[in-house]
C-alpha cells in the first residue's frame, strides 16, 4: 500500500521538464470532415445520386421480374408441361439477371465509396499535414479506427481541416 501511494505521488510530481518533452497527439474524423466540408458534400451528393439511380432501375426491374411471375401463374393454366417449363425457364432466366444486376449495382457502389474515400484522403493529406506542424502534432489518428478508445475534443482537427478544405488552402 505504501509502495502504491509512492508510486502516485512520483506520478503526479513529475518534473515540468519532462511534461514538455511529451508527445502531442491529435485526432480527426473522416467522417466529420467529408460531410462537413464542400468537396466531402458533393463527392457524397454523388454517390448518393448514384444510388438512387441504381434503385430506381431496380425497382422497375423488380416490378417487371413480378409482372413476368404473375403472367407465368396466369398462363400457365392450360398449358402443356413443356410450356411450362419454357415459361419457367424464361422466369428463372430473368430472375438471375436480376440478380446480377442487383450484385453489380452493389459493387459498383462499394467501388464508387472506395474511389471518393481515396481521392478524399489524397485531397485531405497536406491540410491534415498543415494543421498538425501548426498545432506542433506528432500523431494524428482517425476516430473512425476501433483502437481509440477515448479522446478528448480539445485534440480534434476536424473542424479545422474543414475550414482549411473549404477555403482552399
Amino acid at each position: 500500500m505504501t509502495r502504491a501511494l509512492a508510486i502516485v505521488v512520483l506520478a503526479c510530481t513529475a518534473t515540468p521538464a519532462f511534461a514538455q518533452d511529451a508527445t502531442r497527439v491529435g485526432a480527426i474524423s473522416l467522417a466529420y470532415v467529408a460531410r462537413s466540408s464542400k468537396a466531402g458534400k458533393a463527392g457524397l451528393a454523388e454517390i448518393e445520386k448514384f444510388v438512387r439511380q441504381k434503385q430506381s432501375e431496380a425497382a422497375i426491374k423488380s416490378a417487371e421480374l413480378e409482372e413476368q411471375r404473375t403472367a407465368l401463374l396466369k398462363r400457365a393454366q392450360g398449358l402443356s408441361p413443356r410450356a411450362i417449363a419454357d415459361l419457367q425457364k424464361t422466369f428463372d432466366s430473368s430472375r438471375v439477371a436480376f440478380e446480377r444486376f442487383q450484385q453489380d449495382a452493389q459493387a459498383d457502389i462499394e467501388r464508387m465509396q472506395q474511389t471518393f474515400d481515396a481521392e478524399f484522403r489524397v485531397k485531405l493529406a497536406p491540410i491534415i499535414d498543415a494543421v498538425s506542424k501548426e498545432k506542433g502534432l506528432q500523431f494524428v489518428f482517425g476516430l473512425e479506427q476501433a483502437a481509440i478508445v477515448w479522446w478528448s475534443p480539445a485534440v480534434d482537427i476536424s473542424e479545422d481541416v474543414t475550414k482549411r478544405l473549404d477555403a482552399g488552402k
